[in-house]
């Protein structure tokens, strides 16, 4: 349960930039298999909080979208 409270106060910003900085070692072609697998779980994760951090925003939308369009 506190993995959640952490997950919806992510900061998107950093996340994203993390993000970037994960996908730019991989792009550097580095061969240290344990820092690769460790940084991939670590881009799996900061990709599912951002998608999830999307999907609020999307319905915040779509619940102001509706509200004034009556």
């Amino acid at each position: 349960m506190p993995e959640k409270k952490a997950k919806k106060t992510v900061d998107v910003a950093k996340a994203f930039t993390e993000l970037e900085s994960i996908a730019e070692w991989f792009e550097k072609g580095e061969s240290d298999l344990d820092v690769g697998l460790k940084k991939y779980e670590r881009a799996m994760e900061l990709a599912e909080v951002l998608r999830e951090r999307l999907e609020q925003a999307e319905n915040k939308v779509t619940e102001i979208q509706k509200k004034h369009s009556k």
